[in-house]
């Protein structure tokens, strides 16, 4: 049985007078939340925004319960004052619960984040009783340290960092024609859009099971993904060999609000090779004719995130083709658990 009603009135007696939570409502909280969230990341120096179109993907994804999974406090005069949710990963691979949250400045050192925090871990331990060894995690950037002290005053630690790589045209010459990024002989170069996407998905799994953090994505996980507004399917490509199996393929997505903090640029993300097909160029390949596409289009650069403990060696593929760091986020974890 649902514990939602009693954690909902442990917040409500918890919170200062005058004080209100409320379950989420995407239709009431969507836009509030999206200049929330994007004030708080401009206070921590992150330059990463949220459009509401992000916001409401976020809180109508598969397997998220709105009303259940997330929660809001407003201040006396109605105005949202801090916010919480759960996204959770209950594969049978790594089953975990990612924690997101944050309070508004101004309303800072009241104890709301403390008590949302609280919230959300009873929220988490709710959906992972049934699979035993699972875990909870959350992250923030790097310069977020208020953030930081709530989760180890929490009992979390730190367990893996993460960096924002960019490359801007301006510093590194990039040209503008495909040919001369050419496909090598037993390889040939296919549509995104011309694939099935149960067999993108395919590959996309293969290509990260090895990946810290990464389990195989559910096919209503991979739909959502797919139609995000950001995604760019136009702009990205997979490979085939000579049998036409997918070997490698990258997507890449476009944030328009980053415009102003970061410039026009366009995100890699997903890229993968096939295993069998790793040490013969591919990831470089499909790297520099995404940069090829991005400067071709009036794009100012490209940017992309990766693990600095990338087992592949992606760290020194990106830095090699010109990337540099933009900003780090750091992970954090309860408990011993060394997998996620």
């Amino acid at each position: 049985m649902s514990r939602s009603p009693e954690r909902l009135t442990r917040l409500t007696n918890a919170l200062p007078t005058g004080f209100a939570a409320h379950e989420g409502d995407v239709e009431r909280d969507a836009a509030e939340l999206t200049v929330l969230t994007n004030e708080n990341a401009r206070v921590v120096g992150n330059p990463l925004m949220y459009s509401e179109g992000d916001m409401r993907e976020d809180l109508t994804s598969s397997g998220f319960d709105v009303r259940s999974d997330s929660i809001v406090v407003r201040e006396p005069a109605g105005a949202i004052a801090g916010w919480a949710w759960v996204m959770s990963a209950t594969d049978a691979e790594k089953p975990r619960v990612y924690l997101f949250g944050g309070v508004r400045p101004g309303f800072q050192g009241i104890g709301l984040g403390r008590h949302l925090f609280a919230w959300s871990q009873d929220r988490a331990e709710e959906i992972l009783a049934p699979f035993p060894g699972a875990t909870i995690q959350t992250q923030c950037v790097e310069g977020d340290q208020r953030a930081q002290q709530l989760y180890v005053a929490a009992g979390m630690r730190p367990i893996r960092y993460y960096t924002d790589m960019l490359l801007r045209f301006a510093d590194r010459p990039t040209s503008t024609d495909l040919a001369d990024a050419p496909i090598p002989d037993g390889y040939r170069s296919v549509a995104i859009t011309d694939l099935d996407p149960e067999a993108l998905r395919g590959l996309r799994n293969h290509c990260f099971a090895d990946h810290w953090g990464t389990s195989s994505m559910s096919a209503a996980d991979w739909r959502d993904y797919l139609a995000a507004e950001s995604m760019r399917l136009g702009m990205s490509e997979a490979i085939t060999d000579a049998h036409g199996r997918l070997v490698a393929s990258q997507l890449t997505s476009e944030f328009p609000q980053d415009a102003e903090t970061i410039g026009r640029v366009l995100w890699l993300g997903n890229l993968g090779v096939h295993r069998e097909h790793r040490n013969k160029g591919l990831a470089r390949l499909l790297l520099e004719r995404h940069l090829i596409r991005s400067v071709r289009d009036g794009f100012e650069g490209s940017m992309l995130d990766v693990d600095s403990k990338s087992l592949t060696g992606a760290n020194r593929l990106y830095e090699s083709m010109g990337y540099r760091k933009s900003s780090g986020a750091v992970r954090y974890i309860f408990g011993d658990a060394e997998f996620s």
